[in-house]
């Protein structure tokens, strides 16, 4: 008898859970969090290319004996 009890509140609590993800204020918060993690992926990305870029540019300066700018 404890065990279904306890069972039924963890369903009524995930069924609670999932309802909230299904309202509009739920799905506006996913949206935003996942804007937040892809634009902090892009900027991640923009950093590691820009880095890569600059050596890469030195390091053809270097080898064809111009000057940096």
């Amino acid at each position: 008898m404890v065990v279904g009890a306890a069972l039924a509140m963890f369903l009524v609590t995930r069924g609670r859970a999932l309802l909230r993800r299904l309202t509009p204020q739920g799905i506006a918060e996913r949206v935003e969090r996942r804007g937040n993690e892809a634009a902090t992926g892009l900027g991640d990305f923009y950093a590691t290319f820009k880095a890569a870029s600059q050596t890469r540019e030195a390091e053809l300066r270097r080898e064809l004996n111009i000057e940096a700018s």
